[in-house]
């Protein structure tokens, strides 16, 4: 399979989409009265949303975006409350471009402030998961890639489904024992579930799978259509929900603790930070300028898609959130030696990302729309609304009076249970600098914008834990000043030091604490709160750490993931000690073979 999805083969007529491929039409007739008519009505919406916190609607078929548009307009007049929180998990195998579906939603002026928000914040085509918070509460997941195989990623309940694939005849793949299966195990008990088709093999496959199953007067020219609502007592025995928590307490004010306390403020709740310094950004998060670009592999493995989500979703959050403190450039990447040549050629010959977000360049690769970032002034923006406190050291969760903790900390993660961390110290040169902004990068960086030119950096082993200056690494930081930008003069920079925190294998982690906390995380005393943590980021801090955040903070409150199951996995605090004791049975049954 490609690892660039396919754009689907439409023609439009009367702004009303077809699909040459399947044979079938997106919708018929007027679209926004049929998406009202057939899915919010057929799943009792916006009455079923009253009076909750949270609610969740997936589907099948994300097309242009008009069924998300026809929710969201519900959503903005009867939110339940301001903090209330809509997730919606959609399904696409060909997405359309931002242009076309913008194209097919002019049909209705009173949707074209809702149309210019999403197609502003259009999914990119790319396999995997991507987490598009859109406002208003509203935070879209968008799975790309077959419907059975992206179904099988999914982790969360949805309290209503919208079936909108194409007819059962023209796609049966959509319409599969599989698919069907993924949906009930994503169904919340009584969940409601609305479809244009009546076809008895959907409607025989429902009821087997623990749905009632009605057909009612359909819309427009259809005569019938379908409504079902999940049986409470067809549902699998699901562990009780952990209670909500009200209050937060992050622990860190870098760059993870920053976003965690953002993620949670959004959702309208409680949040205290406690920094152990004087000031948010004082450890590794606060280097003059952050550059974030992202780390492609040739290879589509959990960990390349990792990094991927993480390099998507930071390129919406940043402009987002802190506009004020970050600049967008293009990013030129130079290969360092033969195999990283090899590398760059093999990304390019199956590139996962569209040319307006990476291209070739003769002398390596493009990263279009890359960030430089001021954390002094970003970090404070993202922390607007908690309670911060500042040169204050927590020992243990239970300080904090929080319902949930979570760490993070850096290397003081190591308090609190967090998997093997190794310290790097990194330390970069600067200078005031108003010329034009660039960037530049082969392992090395130098980056000028807002004001400062910034380059380095050293990633060595941190002796005795302690962020020294050194002349070594004011060195090294000039030959790459050297290497990439020779016309630039080193004359009159200034160095800073800190330590990053690392894992073993150079991903991050983010969930649940560690052994001495149960699955849930929470704290192993009695009475404690729950404790999840965000940790290792290393020297891509600024990349990770919007959607760690919003992955820890969507397990604790039980939304819906922000990434496929396989690639949270990789991303779990467990994951070391899992490995340890596969190891440990592995050493164990080899001595019992030999002895």
């Amino acid at each position: 399979m490609p690892r660039l999805p396919p754009l689907p083969d439409l023609a439009i007529d009367a702004l009303a989409p077809v699909s040459r491929t399947y044979g079938d039409v997106y919708f018929s007739g007027d679209g926004l009265a049929e998406k009202r008519e057939v899915f919010l009505r057929g799943c009792g919406l916006p009455a079923a949303w009253k009076d909750r916190r949270q609610f969740t609607v997936a589907e099948l078929g994300f097309g242009s975006g008009l069924n998300l548009l026809a929710l969201w307009q519900a959503w903005r007049i009867h939110r339940p409350s301001p903090a209330a929180q809509l997730h919606v998990m959609s399904f696409e195998a060909q997405l359309m471009t931002a242009d076309t579906a913008g194209r097919i939603h002019s049909a209705w002026p009173e949707l074209a402030g809702l149309s210019a928000c999403l197609c502003a914040r259009w999914p990119d085509r790319a396999y995997g998961a991507q987490r598009i918070v859109l406002g208003d509460g509203v935070r879209l997941t968008l799975f790309i890639g077959e419907a059975a195989a992206s179904l099988r990623q999914a982790d969360g309940l949805a309290d209503a489904w919208f079936l909108d694939g194409f007819a059962p005849s023209k796609n049966p793949d959509m319409w599969s024992q599989d698919v069907l299966a993924e949906v009930a195990r994503l169904s919340a008990p009584e969940a409601r579930l609305a479809s244009y088709t009546v076809a008895g093999q959907v409607r025989r496959t429902l009821t087997e799978l623990g749905f009632q199953v009605e057909k009612v007067p359909g819309h427009g020219r259809k005569k019938e259509r379908l409504e079902a609502r999940r049986l409470p007592s067809a549902a699998l025995p699901l562990p009780p929900p952990p209670p909500r928590p009200q209050r937060i307490a992050v622990i860190g004010a870098g760059v993870a603790g920053a976003w965690a306390a953002r993620a949670c403020l959004d959702r309208g709740l409680e949040v205290d930070v406690y920094e152990t310094a004087d000031r948010p950004a004082a450890g590794a998060s606060g280097n003059p300028l952050a550059l974030v670009m992202p780390r492609l592999d040739a290879a589509d493995s959990p960990q390349a898609r990792a990094l991927l989500a993480a390099w998507l979703m930071a390129r919406r959050a940043w402009p987002a959130q802190a506009e004020a403190a970050v600049t967008r450039l293009d990013a030129h990447h130079r290969p360092r030696g033969d195999r990283e040549k090899e590398r760059f050629s093999r990304l390019m010959s199956d590139p996962p990302l569209e040319r307006s977000i990476l291209s070739p360049e003769t002398d390596g690769l493009v990263h279009h729309g890359a960030l430089a970032i001021d954390p002094r002034r970003a970090l404070p923006l993202l922390l607007e609304g908690a309670q911060l406190h500042v040169g204050c050291t927590i020992e243990t969760p239970a300080q904090t009076q929080a319902d949930l903790v979570i760490v993070c900390a850096g290397m003081g993660a190591v308090r609190f249970n967090a998997p093997p961390l190794e310290g790097r110290l990194g330390q970069v040169e600067s200078r005031p600098d108003p010329g034009e902004g660039f960037a530049i990068a082969d392992g090395g960086y130098v980056v000028r914008a807002l004001g400062e030119l910034v380059f380095g950096a050293t990633f060595e082993a941190a002796d005795g834990g302690e962020a020294r200056i050194s002349e070594h690494a004011r060195a090294h930081n000039r030959d790459v000043l050297a290497r990439l930008r020779p016309d630039i003069c080193a004359d009159g920079v200034s160095s800073r030091a800190s330590i990053r925190a690392t894992t073993g294998d150079r991903l991050p982690f983010a969930g649940a604490a560690g052994a001495s906390l149960d699955g849930a995380g929470r704290a192993g005393e009695r009475g404690g709160p729950a404790c999840r943590m965000i940790g290792g980021l290393g020297s891509r801090g600024f990349l990770w750490a919007p959607l760690l955040a919003e992955l820890i903070i969507s397990e604790a409150l039980g939304e819906p993931l922000p990434l496929e199951r396989q690639v949270a996995a990789c991303l779990n605090p467990q994951r070391f000690a899992q490995r340890a004791a596969r190891r440990g049975l592995s050493q164990a049954q080899s001595r019992e073979a030999k002895g």
